[in-house]
């Protein structure tokens, strides 16, 4: 099975370690599916919990410098599409991936794009696909392009 994602309009929410992979490394299926969300191929909605984690991430753990993170995030809040989720989720012990669920109903998402086991583990959350970026790549034809 494989999905054209330019006639559906995927709608997906990327998890931070997906995204913050593909920002620190311009090789890997994280970096290939941070240009289908800058290519508007794909649909990513973020949300400020997600940003926040992000940040937080950049700063502590790669070091990154405040204008650094500051243009990073410019750049994702202007390739996805920014939601306030209404309701709570805590159905994971680790709190910042139900964030990623939260973001992922508000935006009516198909897809959570995640290498973290926690949502993996799930496959599905309210009819939403949870799937590791290779997979995400390999179900709309794109594992293989350079």
């Amino acid at each position: 099975m494989s999905i054209e994602p330019n006639k559906l309009m995927l709608k997906v929410v990327l998890d931070t370690n997906v995204i913050v992979s593909g920002l620190n490394f311009q090789k890997g299926n994280p970096a290939k599916i941070l240009l289908l969300v800058a290519s508007e191929e794909i649909i990513n909605f973020i949300s400020r919990p997600i940003l926040n984690e992000i940040r937080r991430i950049l700063v502590d753990k790669f070091f990154w410098a405040r204008e650094e993170v500051e243009a990073a995030e410019v750049w994702l809040t202007t390739f996805s599409k920014s939601v306030n989720p209404r309701d709570r989720i805590s159905v994971i012990d680790d709190d910042p991936d139900n964030r990623i669920l939260e973001c992922a109903v508000e935006g009516q998402a198909d897809f959570i794009i995640s290498g973290d086991r926690h949502l993996t583990d799930l496959k599905d959350y309210q009819g939403i696909k949870i799937v590791a970026p290779s997979i995400f790549l390999a179900l709309i034809g794109k594992i293989n392009e350079e």
